[in-house]
């Protein structure tokens, strides 16, 4: 039973972290797409079939509320797991007691393991199905 790896699309604006994890991924099978910010993010959406959207949330030009909330308009039933490392300015911004952004499936606060990344995203696919 073989089946396509899924195309993750990463968004992040950190060049480290985003090599970092996209190695992690695509040596665990998946197909990755990157994107700098939510602009990008939303062209990468429509150029290519995307299965899971990783984001940060604190990014220039298109931060990951807005982005997440643009996407859920036009694609409503790709997961997004959302990934803070300054989640007490977001808190503040938003007036919300955790990370969990409106439309978002998933978050995890930065510096996160690989493992917790791993399974989040096993999960969410495997609901898809």
């Amino acid at each position: 039973m073989s089946h396509e790896p899924a195309t993750l699309l990463l968004v992040d604006d950190e060049e480290l972290l985003r090599a970092g994890v996209q190695e992690m991924l695509e040596m665990s099978g998946y197909t990755v797409i990157t994107a700098t910010n939510g602009h990008e993010a939303m062209a990468c959406l429509k150029q290519h079939a995307i299965d899971l959207v990783i984001t940060d949330l604190v990014m220039p030009k298109m931060d990951g509320v807005d982005f997440v909330e643009q996407l859920r308009q036009s694609w409503p039933d790709v997961p997004v797991i959302v990934v803070s490392g300054s989640t007490r300015n977001i808190m503040q911004r938003y007036g919300i007691e955790s990370i969990q952004v409106p439309g978002a499936d998933a978050s995890l606060s930065k510096p996160f393991k690989g493992v917790d990344l791993m399974s989040q995203i096993k999960a969410l696919l495997e609901a898809r199905t």
